[in-house]
């Protein structure tokens, strides 16, 4: 399925070694990983693009900013030609169709299921020279991420595909899951292979309010004796748990010991399974789609929603009875009173006439 993945980088003249962006265009450009690369204002040809980000570094001053970089997941359920319009798409609606980019497109047989793609923006005008992007302002990292997302949500509409993607976090989407890690094709190959990884501190640079800082990662520490690989693993079987849970609760309780255990068990399965009906019920009476509950939920509302109705039909039937016997009651007690007053009054006249007063 369609997953939402953004990391945004840079390379400067004065945070890395001279003729990086150069590199990690070489890198990126490798025949054995890229299948195609596109662009506009910047080449597309390997050794063309080397050239032409050397040059353009040398021409930067001591503190520029060479090159933003960005590696984002292309959608499995779009064809690669559809992922090439998407990434011209986007690359033109981050640069306003001035600025310079080019993309690498990594979907061959080794990225199968990580299809993804390496982008390279330069943010100056073709023709002036000036910014336009903003990248080394603060929120640029932000954009990225909304015109990434608005842009492969068109994309896979304009496909007929149903699924869409988020930026925002896990929790912020109120799903009870935990993101999982990245782990590159090279590293999964090394993992089957049995190779021991190793945690090392690193030194890095961050952006702070705009500004490139120096830091260092303290991997051992932030690892906990757990190579990513492994962590990775850890976090897919304790979200596959939730879901199970989520889905099926408490589903083995027939065998749980002791009769009372079971009982309770039952009903608390019961009324999980019932509060459930009732919040999908909920959102089908608001008008709230429940495209990514089970397919089974659907049954599930369309009976909720006859017995509640069936339910309303009978507090209806049972409210018209009720007023009913009340109307019948009011009257058989209205009809007793006139009775018991006549009564009385003939008794008052008897007493009367034998001379009795009161």
């Amino acid at each position: 399925m369609a997953i939402f993945s953004l990391n945004h980088s840079f390379i400067g003249r004065s945070t890395h070694a001279a003729r990086s962006a150069s590199f990690f265009a070489r890198y990126i450009t490798r025949p054995e990983a890229c299948t195609e690369t596109v662009g506009e204002r910047m080449p597309t040809d390997r050794a063309v693009l080397m050239s032409w980000l050397d040059d353009q570094e040398i021409g930067d001053r001591k503190n520029a900013r060479v090159i933003d970089k960005l590696i984002v997941a292309l959608p499995v359920e779009l064809s690669h030609d559809e992922n090439i319009a998407l990434l011209h798409e986007f690359g033109e609606r981050m640069t306003e169709g001035r600025a310079s980019w080019v993309a690498a497109i990594h979907d061959g047989p080794g990225d199968a299921d990580n299809p993804h793609a390496h982008i390279i923006f330069r943010d100056r005008d073709a023709e002036t020279g000036r910014r336009v992007m903003m990248t080394t302002e603060m929120g640029s990292t932000r954009r990225f991420r909304e015109g990434w997302e608005q842009e492969v949500n068109i994309a896979l509409e304009q496909a007929g595909v149903e699924q869409r993607v988020d930026r925002r976090s896990l929790e912020d989407q109120g799903l009870d899951r935990e993101p999982q890690l990245h782990v590159g094709a090279g590293a999964m190959a090394l993992a089957d292979k049995g190779y021991e990884f190793e945690s090392n501190e690193k030194e890095v640079t961050r952006l702070f309010d705009g500004k490139a800082e120096p830091m260092t990662i303290n991997y051992p520490v932030i690892d906990e004796d757990k190579t990513r690989f492994e962590e990775n693993q850890e976090r897919i079987a304790r979200n596959a748990a939730r879901e199970q849970e989520e889905f099926e609760p408490n589903v083995d309780w027939t065998h749980r010991g002791g009769m009372v255990a079971q009982q309770w068990s039952a009903i608390a399965w019961v009324r999980e399974a019932n509060e459930r009906a009732e919040r999908l019920y909920q959102q089908t009476m608001n008008g709230q789609t429940t495209d990514d509950a089970d397919p089974a939920d659907a049954l599930v509302v369309e009976e909720h929603m006859t017995d509640r109705a069936v339910e309303r039909a009978n507090r209806e039937l049972r409210r018209e009875m009720t007023d009913s016997k009340a109307e019948v009651w009011e009257a058989r007690m209205s009809d007793f009173a006139r009775t018991l007053r006549d009564a009385t009054e003939q008794e008052r006249e008897r007493d009367r006439d034998g001379g009795i007063e009161f």
